[in-house]
């Protein structure tokens, strides 16, 4: 039997970006094997026959010339029998690329009717009565690659479509999208950025002051509108191509700040900052660490919501706390109100910077802008947002006081297609009234998920941040991940035993039902494969 799955290994969306999933090539042959898109064979030998004929005739015309072309004549059958040649190696060519394609054709068929044959069923482990372990199932879809991860046909709220016409419900689309895909303004935005900015991109260019301070003011609209101008005061609000360069951005502020007496930052156990050299230093998960030598110096790691570590690790060197106030990794599990609450107080005490990272959650999904205002109504030094503004684009946001950054600091010309797909989903979400009005929808979206899954005995626990959610079980993760994907829902582990739900903010009734149905009937099918 196969250990259960490692929560210390990196999943598909650790591995990069906002966007949903990157795949390997491997995954991509064995997609076109699996859906078996074989390429046609063009026959060529007929024509080749024709051409053959049509060098005879000219033999032969060659051959009935007057005898005072007799000179002539000699040099013309020469070309023709080198031309002949020629046409004889493209034949043999021919033939050569038609037993390839046979043979080629032959393996695929063996691929296929290998795909097919049903890996051989484990018993399930039998759960001990106190502490019940990850139980792995008898399932054959443990590593899926989705045909959309690349290419998708048509999106639509959190259905989509991908190549192969197959229909799948997205239960991670708020990451791209915080109004759900194929939102026509964003693609308005992307499509004009495009048309506009073609040329050299090294080219210098003046960059006006409006163009500079049009996001921050758009983004100082939607705080004042969601109620959130006191989370933090946005006086610098800085656009990035990367979420991970914009927490480097952060980090580097805080290090820079009293550079010859401070520069150490405190972060959380188990907490994931992303995966350049300085994130993964950041980061409290030791997966992220191995294999790569030697960490960037500087960070420290305490366990969530123990306030005595957290204070027994500052010292006169340190000069931040970084912290994220969902843990993705740990069953989506939010950290402590009050705790955030004295974090706060102790960093106003030692005069250290509070510094949160929101980089792949949702922007708006907790019914404010900000996840950690739902949590605790405090003021913070610096946040990084991402997911949600995107549309799938990667890119990040830092938005920061004076005090993290000395001065005020506009950056955000510098992207122009990031930019303006992030004004697009400012105004959309204006438009729509958010984040301010995802309270009650997002409510009434947890008590019917609930409601759904709660009849099933290897259910443990449910985590409920806004429209982050997730969802503890007696199973391995990976393994629900797998059924959800041959049911068409595309959902990831959060842990060992545990998945996690990311929907948008704004989405349908009939996105929901269709939702809540394919979570339902995943959950059917590994309650039938555990008893087997």
């Amino acid at each position: 039997m196969s250990d259960p799955a490692d929560p210390s290994k990196e999943t598909p969306e650790e591995s990069g970006d906002q966007s949903p999933t990157l795949r390997s090539d491997e995954n991509e042959f064995a997609e076109q094997i699996e859906f078996g898109h074989d390429a046609p064979v063009i026959e060529e030998t007929e024509v080749s026959a024709e051409l053959d004929e049509e060098i005879e005739d000219e033999d032969e015309d060659d051959e009935d010339e007057d005898d005072e072309q007799e000179e002539d004549d000699q040099d013309e059958d020469e070309d023709d029998v080198e031309e002949d040649d020629e046409y004889e190696d493209e034949d043999e060519d021919e033939v050569e690329d038609e037993e390839f394609e046979e043979l080629a054709a032959d393996q695929d068929e063996s691929a296929e009717e290998g795909a097919d044959e049903p890996e051989p069923a484990e018993p399930p482990l039998v759960a001990a009565a106190a502490e019940i372990p990850a139980v792995r199932v008898n399932t054959t879809a443990t590593d899926f690659a989705p045909a959309w991860a690349t290419r998708r046909a048509h999106a639509e709220g959190i259905r989509c479509q991908d190549a192969a016409g197959h229909a799948w419900v997205d239960a991670l689309a708020g990451r791209a999208s915080a109004v759900g895909l194929g939102c026509n303004a964003i693609g308005d935005a992307i499509r004009q950025t495009a048309d506009a900015y073609v040329g050299d991109a090294s080219a210098v260019r003046e960059i006006a002051d409006d163009e500079q301070t049009e996001l921050a003011a758009a983004l100082q609209q939607v705080l004042q509108s969601a109620g959130n101008q006191n989370a933090i005061t946005a006086d610098s609000c800085l656009l990035f191509s990367d979420a991970d360069l914009a927490t480097e951005a952060m980090v580097t502020f805080a290090r820079t700040r009293n550079a010859e007496t401070s520069y150490r930052t405190i972060a959380l156990a188990g907490s994931d900052h992303g995966r350049t050299a300085l994130c993964r230093s950041a980061s409290g998960q030791p997966a992220l660490h191995q294999g790569f030598g030697p960490m960037v110096a500087g960070f420290d790691h305490v366990k969530p919501n123990d306030l005595k570590a957290l204070e027994a690790a500052i010292d006169e060197s340190t000069a931040a706390v970084l912290l994220s106030p969902v843990d993705l990794s740990n069953a989506a599990r939010p950290l402590d109100g009050d705790y955030l609450s004295k974090v706060r107080r102790i960093c106003d005490q030692r005069d250290l910077m509070l510094l949160i990272d929101e980089s792949r959650l949702c922007f708006g999904a907790s019914g404010s802008c900000f996840s950690f205002t739902s949590l605790c109504d405090i003021p913070v030094d610096g946040i990084v947002i991402s997911a949600g503004l995107f549309g799938g684009l990667p890119g990040g946001l830092l938005i920061a006081s004076q005090r993290l950054t000395g001065h005020s600091v506009q950056q955000s010309a510098n992207y122009p297609m990031q930019r303006n797909v992030v004004l697009a989903m400012l105004d959309e979400l204006s438009r729509l009234g958010l984040p301010h009005s995802v309270n009650e929808s997002a409510q009434n979206f947890a008590v019917a998920l609930a409601e759904a899954i709660a009849g099933f005995e290897f259910i443990r626990d449910i985590h409920v941040t806004g429209m982050t959610i997730g969802i503890e079980t007696d199973l391995a993760a990976t393994e629900i991940v797998g059924v959800a994907a041959r049911n068409g829902l595309r959902i990831e582990p959060a842990g060992e035993t545990s998945i996690r739900l990311q929907p948008p903010i704004h989405f349908s009734d009939a996105d929901r039902d269709a939702l809540l149905e394919r979570l339902v009937e995943t959950m059917q099918a590994m309650e039938q494969s555990a008893t087997e």
